[in-house]
C-alpha cells in the first residue's frame, strides 16, 4: 500500500512529470519505471493498461495479488509516495502494455 502524504506536501507544486509506455516481454514481474532516475519522488500517477490484463504494483514486484488493471481501463492516484512501478501479465503468453505519466519532485 503506498504511503499517503500530508495535505501541505501535496500542494506543493509538481514540477517533474515522467511519462512511460512499457510492453512486457515475459511472464514475469518486470519494472515498468524506476522513478527515482527522474525525481526524488512520485506523487500523482495515471495511467492505462492498452493491452491485456496486467497486475499492477507501486514500490515492489508485481504478483498475481497486486491491482489488477484489466485492458482498456486505467487508474489515477495522488498524494501517494511512488518510486517505482511494476507489471507482470495476467494471462500467461499475453503482453502487456501499459502508458502513463507520473508526476513528482
Amino acid at each position: 500500500m503506498p504511503n499517503f502524504r500530508l495535505p501541505v506536501e501535496n500542494m506543493q507544486l509538481l514540477s517533474q512529470p515522467k511519462g512511460f509506455t512499457y510492453t512486457t516481454t515475459s511472464d514475469v514481474a518486470e519494472t515498468v519505471v524506476t522513478i527515482t532516475q527522474f525525481m526524488e519522488e512520485g506523487v500523482k500517477t495515471s495511467f492505462v493498461v492498452e493491452l491485456y490484463d496486467a497486475y499492477v504494483e507501486f514500490n515492489g514486484t508485481a504478483t498475481s495479488s497486486s491491482m489488477l488493471v484489466p485492458a482498456g481501463s486505467g487508474y489515477s492516484e495522488e498524494g501517494v509516495y511512488i518510486t517505482s512501478i511494476s507489471i507482470i501479465n495476467a494471462t500467461a503468453g499475453e503482453n502487456a502494455r501499459i502508458r502513463g505519466i507520473v508526476w513528482g519532485r
